[in-house]
């Protein structure tokens, strides 16, 4: 009796494990949008040249190269409401300076871009509409990969245009997922990012900056169901 007890037990949580299984969902999701930027603070310094201010950062989402992004999603299955994706965003942001005048910089931006990778735990709702629309959330962490683009008028052969590893990152976001049919489906999504950009210049030197940025997207994504 003992022995029949436990095949039982065995062959329920295989069954269970395997159901989950088969309800778990990966997703492959592409899109763009616009993304702007809040003023921050920026910080330089280099030899004797220092310089401490307010930017405004100008996102210009719509021109060469445009706000994009893609995302992976393991959605661990209809038993489970929560996921787990990678993402990577690419924004941008243009320091609204006058360079013809301005007394430190000939050019200041990140703009291929400041690219955004993060880590995200996600939890989508019960769907609504006749199970077609489903609203969800994310939070995560990751890195900045911006590429620097700091020109000095007091270093003219210095300047510094080039991808680094800058800091930290993180990004909340919000979305609704509309689906076609079974694979298909396309979204809308808001998302707040940060990014803690401590640069390095060409020759010595570095300059600091934090971005907050909000972003609204629009995308397809295609499900793989396991």
């Amino acid at each position: 009796m003992r022995e029949a007890v436990l095949r039982f037990c065995a062959a329920t949580l295989a069954l269970l494990a395997g159901a989950a299984a088969a309800r778990a969902e990966t997703q492959i999701s592409v899109y763009g949008g616009l993304n702007e930027n809040f003023k921050s603070q920026g910080t330089l310094s280099k030899g004797t040249l220092t310089d401490t201010r307010d930017f405004d950062w100008q996102g210009k989402s719509f021109e060469m190269p445009p706000y994009w992004g893609v995302r992976a999603t393991h959605w661990f299955g209809n038993m489970s409401n929560w996921g787990i994706a990678l993402d990577y965003v690419h924004s941008k942001a243009y320091a609204n300076v006058n360079f013809a005048t301005d007394p430190v910089y000939s050019h200041l931006e990140f703009t291929d871009g400041n690219n955004i990778v993060t880590l995200n735990a996600m939890y989508r709702f019960q769907p609504v509409w006749n199970g077609q629309v489903v609203p969800y959330v994310g939070v995560g962490a990751g890195v900045a990969i911006p590429h620097v683009e700091v020109w000095l008028k007091a270093f003219p052969t210095q300047n510094t245009w080039e991808y680094q590893l800058a800091g930290g990152a993180a990004q909340v976001l919000g979305g609704l997922e509309y689906k076609f049919d079974r694979n298909w489906s396309a979204f809308a999504e808001a998302r707040l990012m940060y990014s803690h950009l401590a640069t390095d210049l060409n020759g010595g030197g570095q300059f600091k900056t934090y971005l907050w940025s909000p972003a609204f997207s629009l995308g397809l994504s295609y499900r793989f169901n396991n």
